[in-house]
C-alpha cells in the first residue's frame, strides 16, 4: 500500500484514533452489561435483590442495605454460608431463581396465587399492604385511602409491574395512571406535582415519607390490600426453605425480627 498523502496523513491518523477509541468504548461497555452468573456452590448464599426498594433492600456508597440486607446476613451466618448478593431487575428476580443462578429472593416480594404456583415461599416476615403517599397539604382530599381515587380526575403513580400498579389497574375503572421504573422517580414526581399521589408497598411509602419530611409529604396509612412479604427459593430447594423458616421462628421467638422492623421502616 502506497503511503498516504502527506496532507491527509493527520486526519487518517485522527480517524484511527477516533475508531480505537469507539471499539474500546463499546467493548467495556458491553462487558459493564454483562450479568454475571455465579455457580451454585454449598459455601455461598446467592441472595437475589432488586437493590431499588428503599428501606428494604436498596444500594447507599455502592453497598447494598436495607432490612432484607441485615436479614441475609443474618440468614447466612445461620445456615453457615458466605452471602453473596446479586442485583438483578425486578422482572428477571423469578426467571433467576428458576433457572438456578441465585437461591433465595430476598426483595420485598409479595406472596401471590401467581408466584406461588412458579415458586416456593418462606413464613411470611412481614405483613404489608398497598398504601398512599401524598402531598401534606393535600391530605384531607385523600382521608379514605384509595377509596378517594374513585371517579376522580388524579394522577396516580405506580411502580411498573408490582403489586400496586396491578391493584389500581384492577381496582379503579379509568384511573390515570402513570408509572415508573423506580420508586425514586415517583416521589420525585409527586414532589413535583406530576402526580397527585403514589401508591405502593407500605413499608417503602413509610421510608419515603420519613426521609422527604421537609418536602412535606404524608403517608395515608389506611392499608387497601393485605399482603405478606416472604422470601421466595425454589420449589425443589425444601432443605433451603426449612432453614430459612426455622431462622425466622427463632428471630420471632427472641422478638428480634420486630425490633428490626421498627429499626428500618418507620411508622410500622
Amino acid at each position: 500500500m502506497k503511503n498516504p498523502n502527506p496532507i491527509l496523513r493527520p486526519f487518517l491518523l485522527l480517524l484511527t484514533a477516533s475508531l480505537l477509541f469507539l471499539l474500546s468504548a463499546c467493548t467495556a461497555s458491553e462487558n459493564h452489561s454483562r450479568t454475571i452468573k455465579i455457580d451454585p456452590d454449598p459455601s455461598l448464599l446467592r441472595v437475589g435483590v432488586s437493590a431499588n426498594a428503599p428501606p428494604l433492600i436498596y444500594k447507599k456508597n455502592g453497598k447494598v442495605i436495607g432490612l432484607e440486607a441485615d436479614l441475609a446476613g443474618r440468614l447466612g451466618k445461620f445456615t453457615g454460608k458466605k452471602v453473596k448478593f446479586i442485583d438483578i431487575k425486578w422482572e428477571n428476580l423469578l426467571n433467576a431463581l428458576e433457572n438456578n443462578e441465585i437461591d433465595i429472593i430476598m426483595s420485598g416480594m409479595t406472596i401471590t396465587n401467581a408466584r406461588k404456583y412458579r415458586i416456593a415461599f418462606t413464613t411470611p416476615y412481614l405483613r404489608s399492604g398497598q398504601i398512599m403517599l401524598v402531598r401534606l397539604r393535600d391530605k384531607a382530599l385523600f382521608s379514605t385511602g384509595i377509596y378517594s381515587l374513585m371517579n376522580s380526575n388524579y394522577i396516580i403513580g405506580t411502580v411498573k409491574d408490582t403489586t400496586g400498579d396491578l391493584f389500581i389497574t384492577q381496582t379503579i375503572n379509568g384511573a390515570k395512571i402513570k408509572s415508573f421504573t423506580k420508586s425514586a422517580d415517583a416521589v420525585k414526581a409527586l414532589i413535583d406535582k406530576r402526580i397527585d399521589a403514589f401508591v405502593y408497598d407500605a413499608p417503602m411509602i413509610c421510608h419515603y415519607a420519613a426521609i422527604n419530611e421537609n418536602e412535606k409529604l404524608t403517608p395515608i396509612l389506611t392499608l387497601s390490600t393485605e399482603e405478606y412479604l416472604a422470601w421466595g427459593i425454589r420449589k425443589e430447594d425444601s432443605e433451603l426453605q426449612a432453614q430459612a423458616n426455622q431462622f425466622l421462628q427463632e428471630l420471632n421467638d427472641k422478638q428480634e425480627l420486630q425490633r428490626l422492623i421498627r429499626t428500618w421502616i418507620p411508622y410500622m
